[in-house]
């Protein structure tokens, strides 16, 4: 991307060499650096990224940024390289991807909520991208970090920018609009995710909010999931609205609606969907995806895409990887693997999908993090959850879970399996021996509890390498 002195200045960030004013690719990882690349050295909590500025130049970063102390104790080692120089490499990252929203033409839509942001990403840069050239957030580079780096790394000439905005704190996704100024928002849902983090339910709620607080201090349009009353309330603060339901609006709401439905599900609960006269089966596995994907569809007729092609690129997405990807076990055996991410509605959800498939039902779900002191509640709420009662086996893997296991005991469920401490290589011997030609399992879990790991040693186990599904 071109880009100006005066940007750089505006930021306040120095440059020395002799610099073209070309913003090449940037990364914040020394050992992906390539050829040409700029290396931003961030502090971090595992060490500061200027130890390797040496090794980043010998990978061929053509550029790199770092604090000024720094840059002036280590001439020798940035002689031959220009060099951005600032007093805060976090603070300049974030000004300079400031500026450079500010001086590109693309529309730029914006993504929050608790569940699904990543996949509802996916959906809407898929149904973008049959009107003009889209760009969105990498994997989920969602945070004060990863956010500036998607509009450090844009060519500058897209037509549209998907923006995906995550936050455990409140302020943070105040903080991100700042940067990313959106014209167009969503918040999937509100649910409980990280409410230890934020500090209690009315805190997460009005962290979600901010995106809708931004939109409505700047004229920007709110796509509003009708289906979510938190949501729904939050959208007051917007004059600008469009709702999206699966089900019959409220009287109340006055702005327009896109209405979808429901028409059939497979064995995985992957939906056929049908809106405005236009169906799609989505190879998404949850009948939640149905809101995604008429999420999606929103965004992309108030943005100017055709239905149909719009429609057709929505159905085209498939999971990714830890979020919903259907696994060939053998056997007739199929495992969704859930591992990325959880929390209490997500389970649920999971759960639902696993019930509505025949065939012997096996869950593994693993502790839940960032709940602070809501951990023992919201753990419980999961060993009462209804489709429990559908499930054969489940695997309670880790201590925070053991409170969902107590709770499913209390309520008679003959097929529970506490697991407090285990090796990844005996759980998944466990679960295997409860396997059985037809079977479905589920996989669930908050992505530091390594149930990943679990997935790959029962496909070792099986001998399979590939068979998604």
């Amino acid at each position: 991307m071109l880009i100006s002195r005066e940007m750089l200045e505006r930021a306040e960030i120095e440059v020395r060499g002799q610099w073209d004013e070309w913003l090449p690719r940037l990364t914040i990882d020394s050992r992906t650096v390539e050829s040409g690349w700029l290396f931003w050295a961030l502090p971090g909590s595992k060490g500061n990224g200027q130890d390797f500025v040496e090794q980043a130049i010998g990978g061929g970063a053509n550029i790199v940024a770092v604090q000024r102390r720094w840059a002036d104790a280590h001439a020798e080692t940035v002689k031959q390289r220009v060099h951005f120089v600032m007093n805060d490499t976090l603070r300049g990252l974030q000004n300079l991807a400031r500026e450079v929203r500010r001086s590109i033409g693309s529309q730029v839509l914006a993504i929050t909520g608790s569940n699904g942001k990543t996949t509802t990403k996916e959906l809407v840069a898929a149904a973008l991208e049959t009107a003009g050239t889209t760009a969105a957030s990498r994997g989920n580079y969602n945070n004060h970090i990863g956010l500036p780096l998607t509009l450090l790394n844009l060519e500058g000439d897209e037509t549209y920018v998907v923006l995906e905005m995550g936050a455990n704190h409140v302020g943070e996704i105040a903080d991100l609009c700042e940067i990313g100024h959106p014209e167009v928002g969503m918040i999937t849902n509100i649910a409980d995710a990280h409410v230890g983090e934020f500090g209690g339910y009315a805190k997460l709620q009005m962290a979600k909010g901010e995106l809708f607080d931004f939109l409505g201090a700047n004229d920007g349009l709110a796509l509003v999931n009708l289906d979510d009353p938190k949501v729904v309330q939050e959208s007051r603060k917007v004059p600008r609205k469009v709702g999206y339901t699966l089900r019959e609006a409220n009287a109340s709401w006055t702005s327009s609606i896109y209405q979808g439905r429901v028409i059939d599900q497979d064995l995985w609960s992957r939906c056929t969907v049908e809106v405005d006269g236009h169906r799609v089966k989505l190879r998404l596995p949850g009948s939640q995806w149905a809101t995604a994907a008429l999420a999606a569809f929103t965004a992309a007729m108030e943005m100017g895409c055709d239905p149909a092609l719009a429609i057709a690129a929505i159905g085209a997405v498939e999971p990714l990887e830890g979020r919903g990807r259907i696994l060939d076990l053998g056997d007739g055996i199929e495992l969704l693997d859930d591992s990325y991410n959880a929390n209490v509605a997500s389970i649920s959800a999971a759960l639902e999908t696993l019930a509505h498939r025949p065939g012997k039902r096996i869950a593994v779900l693993g502790d839940i993090l960032e709940l602070g002191e809501w951990e023992q509640e919201e753990h419980g709420r999961i060993g009462r959850l209804d489709a429990l009662s559908s499930i054969d086996v489940v695997f309670f893997v880790g201590r925070r879970m053991a409170w969902a296991a107590g709770e499913a005991k209390a309520a008679h469920h003959d097929g529970v399996f506490e697991v407090k401490e285990e090796k990844i290589e005996s759980l998944a011997d466990r679960i295997d021996k409860e396997l059985e030609t037809g079977a479905g399992v589920v996989v669930k879990g908050s992505r530091l509890t390594g149930l990943d790991e679990v997935v790959k040693a029962l496909r070792d186990l099986r001998g399979v390498s590939g068979g998604i599904r």
